[in-house]
């Protein structure tokens, strides 16, 4: 979920990509604790909708 919300704000333009990650680690979500295998937490995942919805992305 928080590779596709950076994927899809950023459109390949790196420098925003950096600044969603940023925004994110600003939420309290620590990217880099989280792999695609991790199990589901809500309170992470209620964050990243927040973020998403933000930006315009549906999820």
């Amino acid at each position: 979920m928080i590779q596709k919300i950076v994927t899809e704000r950023s459109r390949g333009n790196q420098i925003i990509a950096n600044s969603v990650r940023t925004k994110i680690i600003l939420k309290g979500i620590a990217i880099d604790k989280y792999t695609p295998t991790s199990p589901d937490d809500f309170a992470v995942m209620q964050k990243l909708r927040e973020v998403a919805k933000e930006y315009g992305l549906i999820i």
